[in-house]
């Protein structure tokens, strides 16, 4: 078993041409044989990771290889905007950009935001959901002679 503690491996970078620099802890980057990969990002007020897209062959990608992307964000608010169109994420909410999809991540708040990030490369299975099981019916209660 291995532990990451918070903050281990901590880096900041500019990425794809974003403004300001992005914290980013990797997790497990070269432990694990997971498809995906899991960082947690850092976004200051006014820092972007800046519009990207990972897509084998294309001129513009910025990876050599595809990948999806998943984004949650945990604390503050971000914008992620796909494709040109910007929604505002809070903390519980979540993002998915597939592979070859413009897409980008950017702090316009005054506060930082913090979120995780899972990419892996593409699958071409059918989307699988798994539905939480029913609750059970509710029992009636007991009767006292």
């Amino acid at each position: 078993m291995q532990i990451q503690r918070r903050g281990d491996g901590h880096h900041d970078w500019t990425l794809y041409e974003g403004e300001g620099r992005v914290g980013i802890e990797w997790y497990f980057p070269d432990a694990t044989a997971l498809g995906a990969q899991v960082m947690l990002y850092h976004l200051a007020p006014g820092a972007s990771e800046g519009e990207h897209r990972h897509l084998t062959g294309a001129a513009d990608s910025c990876s050599a290889d595809s990948s999806d992307e998943m984004y949650v964000v945990t604390a503050g608010e971000i914008v992620f905007t796909a494709d040109g169109v910007d929604r505002v994420l809070r903390a519980g909410d979540g993002a998915y950009a597939p592979a070859g999809m413009v897409h980008g991540v950017r702090n316009a708040s005054d506060a930082p935001a913090e979120l995780v990030l899972i990419f892996g490369p593409p699958t071409t299975a059918a989307p699988t959901t798994t539905t939480p099981p029913a609750a059970p019916p509710p029992t009636a209660p007991e009767e006292t002679p």
